[in-house]
């Protein structure tokens, strides 16, 4: 006797429904590359699926489509053979592109009193250099200024110092954003991590509150409650004696919420969350005292490819204190987090499959960050609001 056949899954993506598309959110600013890594040479690079060279030429930063459209080459290959022109050189017949418009400027193998019919040329994308950082605009509709899209630890550089890391994730972007949406795994996961082997590990079994945050542009998280330890039957202590040494510490300011009453981030600053998610892929975790965020960039390089970058920013104090926070950084946090504590996320979220989940208490925070998502995205206006818009104007 056959076995039954089991129905067929349309989309077995458990993303499919949630309206968060594979490659990305467009019509954001994302961080690319480290600026002191773009020379002379263009350099590739890939985001949301696109492929893009980025050049520098007399001090200022451009970026195209990497790809000619003659016969395909790869424009990254080819040259600012014409220094201070702002054109990039194909390597294959010598078509060469203005970097401010991507239009065709001279074809070299055909001399030059060729005609080059009107359009021939290829993409361009805004670019920005910030923080030591390029950032590149991918979309739909006209860049929107880049400080639109960046926290205020990020985008006011005056009151705010800091460091920059990247890594490359082989995961979709989707599931390394979900491990950042407060989804409760830390108390497991990263227990005993170095970073925290001085410090007590945040409490399990709390209370999850996802709410929008004050400006509207994402998710701020709140838990309350929660146990230190447990007696699960047929099992034993969670998390087991042998384990737990540390805990005798006492509570710091690692993993506690932001009291509202007390905490200088909410009375002098204004920060009612000490974790939220923004648009469009960002995690921002900060400290009671307000004086210091860890700002955690998604972004999306292809299907099964995620670039993460993660800004250290430290409020001026003064020249004493950046020595001191330049030295923390250094000595301290560069390896145990944004290398060591990020590892143990990094071995599990390249394995994991999206095809099944099952959603529990501890996912509050994703299911939230989804909904907002779907419902608050930027999208290019539709060509009938644009038309009530202009005639609105006139």
């Amino acid at each position: 006797m056959n076995a039954p056949m089991s129905t067929p899954i349309a989309n077995p993506d458990v993303y499919a429904r949630t309206g968060l598309p594979e490659t990305g959110l467009r019509n954001y600013w994302y961080p690319v590359l480290a600026g002191w890594r773009l020379g002379k040479k263009p350099k590739a690079v890939k985001i949301l699926n696109e492929d893009i060279v980025l050049f520098r030429d007399a001090g200022k930063i451009h970026a195209l489509q990497d790809r000619c459209p003659h016969r395909g080459a790869q424009l990254s290959q080819g040259s600012c053979m014409y220094p201070g022109s702002g054109t990039l050189t194909c390597p294959y017949h010598g078509w060469t592109f203005s970097g401010e418009t991507g239009g065709c400027v001279a074809k070299l193998m055909e001399g030059p009193e060729t005609v080059i019919p009107p359009g021939t040329g290829v993409k361009t994308y805004p670019v920005k250099e910030h923080l030591g950082v390029i950032w590149l605009f991918v979309g739909d509709m006209e860049a929107v200024p880049l400080s639109d899209d960046q926290p205020e630890c990020l985008a006011e550089d005056k009151e705010w110092h800091g460091f920059s890391t990247w890594r490359t994730y082989h995961c979709n972007w989707r599931v390394l954003k979900d491990n950042l949406c407060h989804d409760l795994h830390a108390p497991f996961l990263h227990r005993n991590a170095p970073e925290l082997i001085l410090q007590p590990v945040f409490p399990h079994a709390v209370q999850l509150a996802a709410e929008p945050t004050s400006d509207g542009r994402g998710i701020g998280y709140r838990a309350r409650g929660g146990i230190n330890k447990a007696d699960y039957p047929g099992l034993g202590q969670f998390p087991p004696a042998r384990e737990s040494w540390y805990r005798r510490l006492k509570p710091t300011g690692r993993g506690k919420d932001i009291d509202p009453t007390k905490s200088p981030a909410v009375v002098k600053y204004g920060y009612l969350h000490r974790q939220s998610s923004l648009l469009p892929g960002i995690t921002l975790i900060g400290r009671p005292s307000g004086n210091y965020f860890m700002c955690r960039w998604v972004v999306p390089i292809d299907e099964k490819t995620t670039l993460f970058y993660t800004f250290s920013r430290y409020r001026r104090q003064g020249a004493v204190a950046t020595m001191l926070q330049k030295l923390q950084w250094i000595f301290w946090l560069s390896w145990t987090h944004d290398w060591l504590f990020s590892d143990q996320d990094k071995r599990v979220l390249e394995k994991v499959k999206t095809q099944r989940e099952t959603l529990s208490r501890t996912d509050a925070g994703v299911s939230a960050w989804r909904r907002f998502v779907a419902e608050h995205a930027r999208r290019p206006p539709s060509s009938d609001h644009q038309a009530a818009h202009r005639a609105a104007a006139e």
